[in-house]
């Protein structure tokens, strides 16, 4: 289980192995976890073999295949990889860190496929820890919807709840709107970017919500940069690719005091 700690000696680490003229490091920070696809575990539609082992991040459609995030990450604009481990646990295979420009830091954990569950659940706790009151910090997952599965329903059990503050969440995978949205909520946290459709939760649309949160966007222009991201390398529509991401009802429920529809993808699981 991935803890606080783990995470922010990680950081001091790589912070350490900065050149100087990146010694002084930004206070916005993103943590992604990452569900590996896995044919054998997972309730999804199979993929080829290679990118579909999740005891193996090096191929993996997430991670390192061409969209994943530690192969997309490390060659976008902008982004320079600061470093990875293997072997952080039985269940987190590889961390890598990131930094984009000067403005944003990003640690990525690669779950083991199998263990889809524990992921889930790390992300729905690191949801309900308030950030530090010196940085702005958001918490992402990316991986298969693993809610849908029979299997994983008694994890839900242990999702924390905690009072609202102002962490922002997002879920790149199908139908979160639908299946994470609420246990966002219930953890405290702002859910600013969820799905409407099946999607594929590739690292375009990561990369474009990094930038969007370090530039201080609005949930509405999170949501609309996520959506031309995602229209932009799967070859749709502008309209398309922001109905994916639509709006959340649940914050603007929240504030006041859809069914998805199909949409045209590469792979959605």
């Amino acid at each position: 289980m991935i803890t606080l700690r783990s995470v922010y000696l990680f950081n001091i680490l790589f912070a350490a192995l900065l050149p100087s003229y990146a010694s002084a490091m930004p206070n916005t920070h993103i943590h992604v976890i990452v569900s590996l696809v896995d044919n054998v575990s997972q309730g999804i539609v199979p993929v080829p073999a290679r990118i579909g082992n999740g005891d193996d991040p090096h191929t993996n459609l997430y991670w390192g295949a061409a969209y994943g995030v530690k192969t997309f990450l490390s060659k976008a604009n902008g982004w320079q990889k600061l470093g990875c481990e293997k072997g952080i646990s039985d269940t987190i295979l590889e961390r890598c860190r990131f930094v984009w420009e000067d403005k944003l830091t990003v640690t990525a954990d690669a779950y083991r496929g199998s263990r889809i569950d524990q992921a889930m659940l790390d992300f729905i706790q690191q949801a309900a820890t308030p950030p530090d009151v010196a940085n702005r910090e958001m918490v992402v997952f990316i991986g298969h919807d693993g809610l849908m599965d029979e299997q994983n329903q008694l994890i839900i059990e242990r999702f924390p709840k905690h009072a609202r503050h102002d962490k922002q969440a997002v879920a790149l995978t199908c139908l979160s709107e639908e299946f994470f949205a609420e246990h966002l909520l219930a953890a405290g946290s702002k859910p600013v970017v969820t799905t409407f459709s099946f999607m594929a939760p590739e690292a375009y649309v990561l990369e474009a919500v990094a930038r969007g949160f370090a530039n201080q966007e609005s949930e509405a222009e999170l949501r609309s940069s996520a959506g031309a991201a995602y229209a932009k390398y799967q070859h749709i529509s502008a309209k398309a690719g922001k109905a994916v991401f639509g709006a959340s009802k649940s914050n603007q429920a929240l504030q006041d005091g859809p069914k998805a529809h199909p949409v045209n993808m590469q792979i959605g699981l």
